[in-house]
């Protein structure tokens, strides 16, 4: 189809243009190529018994699955320092507890898990964790098991289920039971300073942040993978 358009410039002269269009037909592949970066976040997509719900970024290979926590279960060794008690993943003496730290207002957590269809079945690609400020930047915590870019490494488990809901609850159990360890640890200052407890009574109390701003004790992160966790 040809059209022409006559167009007014702005020094006052018109100028004619004709245009042809014709419909290209494109193929599958051709289509899948044009749309592979395409997601489509659909928020609230379903609930994961204990922790809360999962939104969903969809793409055209795998789903990406962000879950908003308040808490991080750190079944490790700890050392009472001045009255506080503080991780000592490295240690392989002082008394394992399986204490769990609760955010502190301005932390954001989200835990991430892929997952892709195989066949009849849904196979978990990753899990990652961010902690993420009011600006929405992405940090890594101060915390082992844990690579430059938030996966969290959590040993194996089963990695395929029948649906996207089980694997979420498989990776978040598996996040619940876990041990840390010193793999992948850093500063053992800055994770002291982070993750603090004060025993009361029978009770352990999450203790405020050692440092005026936690990001101070973090490593800035920007992967694709954040880019895709919806907030």
């Amino acid at each position: 189809m040809k059209h022409i358009e006559i167009i007014l410039r702005e020094n006052g002269t018109l100028t004619e243009r004709t245009i042809q269009e014709r419909d290209l037909q494109a193929e599958g592949d051709v289509l899948e190529a044009l749309t592979a970066e395409v997601t489509r976040k659909v928020r609230n997509a379903l609930l994961v018994p204990g922790w809360g719900i999962a939104h969903a970024n969809v793409g055209l290979s795998d789903t990406l699955w962000s879950v908003a926590i308040d808490r991080i279960p750190l079944k490790a060794r700890f050392k009472l320092i001045n009255s506080v008690l503080v991780p000592m993943f490295a240690s392989s003496t002082e008394l394992e507890m399986p204490l769990v730290w609760s955010a502190p207002p301005g932390v954001r957590l989200r835990f991430v898990v892929r997952t892709e269809s195989i066949e009849d079945q849904v196979m978990i690609g990753g899990n990652w964790l961010f902690a993420v400020n009011a600006e929405n930047n992405g940090y890594r915590l101060p915390l082992p098991n844990l690579h430059d870019d938030c996966t969290l490494c959590t040993g194996h488990f089963p990695d395929r289920y029948s649906t996207a809901q089980e694997c979420l609850v498989a990776s978040l159990a598996q996040f619940n039971q876990s041990k840390w360890n010193a793999d992948l640890m850093r500063t053992v200052a800055q994770s002291q300073q982070c993750f603090r407890f004060r025993p009361t009574n029978e009770t352990f109390t999450t203790l405020p942040i050692a440092a005026a701003d936690w990001t101070s004790l973090c490593d800035k992160v920007s992967t694709a993978i954040l880019d895709r966790v919806i907030l």
